[in-house]
């Protein structure tokens, strides 16, 4: 039985606290609640309450909870930062970052912070007040027990190239069971045999052209047009992976719309946890899953001609880092005039991942489906008159081998949970060291001077994919993108013919 005086250890309570919080919160999965109202009975659902001393200080918090309650103020987490952490967090802009990769630059464009290592610095500190006043941090496993990492490999299908998917489709055999593919339908929405080739795989959008637009009913037509061709041919679509990794609003508004499950843009985080991005003054209602976002493709564009060895190395290097660090390894590539000429790449990774018995090999759709499950359960951890605690799910689905982790410093517990009620005694786990941090080459922000073209190729929305007679013409900008695009095509034939 609990003390009638008894506050639970979990869930952490959050009273006016910032969205980024709450994010990392559910990544890292420790059970959470967000209070909205003053009502000193909600206070009594958890023993720490965790608070901004910019929205609310101390003693107002104190005046609602009572005495019996830790108060963290999160704001002392901002100290000495040049950037609000917990705003980086939610941040949705991105920069273009150059890594030394195999004595190559290759540069990308990706979320202009490492927000992986923001989460780490931040739940690392909150982890530490928890402890001081005597909590207990546990979370749900990251993986269905007892696994310990994932891996997926993402291809992305963008051009025309019938022959080189083929080639592809021939090496991908040692990992075809843990390969997801994303579809350009106006490269393959025609090619009945390679539509049929994919239907019976972990297939979604990719978009109709290979495009983010910066107008919302761009996108709209975009992705279900897409969405439309795909079904036609029998894939069931549920997640979506933007051209280049790019975001913006109007694009999460569309993916939503689509009832999509989850979507993957490196323009909103990399090398990470599954996320619900943060816009509209609301968190979304399609799952981030990040991925790692340098591919093959990014050595033949610095000038590589056989890049083979060099992308092997780097897929191994963060393969064994984030498997060793119990975070997912999410490694992607292009099967046109790249993958194609690399068929020893699968091999490669299968031979990596041979003897990995606790690596979960996994589709995206069906890990995003998962993490949805893990981030829908309501618990609380309760310590008992006998000195033990209790796990508590109010929601519960037995379908799923959960895991409970418990974390003492540098070691953590694994327990796997199997009831709505499960009773631990934390000193007879067994305790294991913590794995080290996943640690890529690190990024270095691109910055150059903005000359007066490339305002102008932003402000228009410049891309030469997009056929002339479906740009648009409801603006000026898609208007004058239209002119340009046909005086262009103009001077290109006149070249031609001379």
């Amino acid at each position: 039985m609990t003390y009638e005086r008894e506050l639970p250890e979990l869930p952490l309570l959050l009273w006016k606290t910032p969205p980024g919080l709450e994010l990392i919160l559910a990544q890292e999965g420790i059970a959470y609640e967000r209070l909205t109202e003053a009502n000193p009975f909600s206070f009594h659902r958890g023993r720490f309450v965790l608070h901004d001393a910019r929205r609310a200080s101390a003693s107002c918090v104190r005046a609602i909870a009572g005495s019996r309650h830790t108060l963290i103020d999160i704001d002392m987490l901002r100290k000495g930062k040049r950037v609000d952490p917990f705003a980086a967090i939610v941040d949705r802009e991105g920069a273009t970052v150059r890594r030394r990769i195999g004595g190559i630059d290759v540069t990308e464009r990706v979320s202009r912070r490492s927000k992986a290592a923001i989460r780490r610095g931040l739940l690392d500190a909150i982890r530490e007040h928890v402890k001081a006043g005597g909590g207990v941090w546990a979370r749900i496993a990251a993986y269905p027990y007892p696994y310990r990492s994932a891996f997926n490999f993402r291809v992305d299908l963008d051009e025309p190239n019938p022959d080189d998917y083929r080639r592809f489709a021939q090496s991908r055999k040692p990992i075809e069971d843990c390969t997801t593919h994303y579809i350009c339908t106006n490269a393959y929405g025609k090619d009945k045999d390679v539509l049929a080739d994919l239907a019976g795989r972990d297939s979604q959008s990719h978009g109709h052209y290979h495009h983010v637009y910066r107008d919302e009913r761009a996108n709209r037509r975009n992705l279900e047009r897409a969405h439309d061709l795909l079904t036609g041919a029998g894939i069931r679509v549920s997640g979506f992976a933007a051209p280049h990794g790019r975001w913006n609003e109007g694009l999460g508004r569309v993916v939503e719309d689509l009832g999509y499950l989850y979507s993957s843009e490196f323009q909103l985080g990399y090398d990470d946890f599954p996320f619900y991005p943060y816009f509209d003054g609301r968190f979304s209602t399609v799952l981030q899953v990040p991925i790692h976002p340098i591919c093959e493709g990014l050595f033949f564009d610095a000038g590589v001609k056989s890049p083979g060895r060099i992308v092997i190395d780097h897929f191994r290097s963060v393969l064994r880092a984030r498997i060793d660090a119990g975070e997912p390894a999410f490694l992607y590539g292009h099967p046109e005039r790249r993958l194609a000429r690399i068929p020893e790449l699968p091999r490669a990774i299968a031979e990596a991942l041979t003897g990995e018995s606790l690596v979960w090999r996994t589709t995206t759709t069906e890990f995003a489906a998962w993490w949805r499950r893990r981030s829908s359960l309501k618990w609380s951890l309760i310590r008992l008159e006998s000195g033990a605690y209790e796990v508590r799910f109010s929601t519960w689905d037995s379908s799923d081998p959960i895991g409970l982790e418990i974390v003492r410093g540098e070691h953590v517990a694994r327990a796997p949970i199997a009831n709505r009620r499960v009773p631990l005694r934390l000193d007879r786990l067994a305790y294991e060291r913590r794995a080290r941090r996943a640690d890529s080459p690190k990024p270095v922000v691109v910055r150059g001077p903005i000359g007066l073209k490339a305002v102008v190729r932003a402000a228009l929305d410049w891309e030469t994919v997009t056929p002339i007679d479906e740009i648009p013409a409801r603006s000026l900008a898609g208007i004058v993108k239209k002119h340009l695009r046909k005086r262009a095509d103009r001077n290109q034939s006149t070249k031609n013919k001379g």
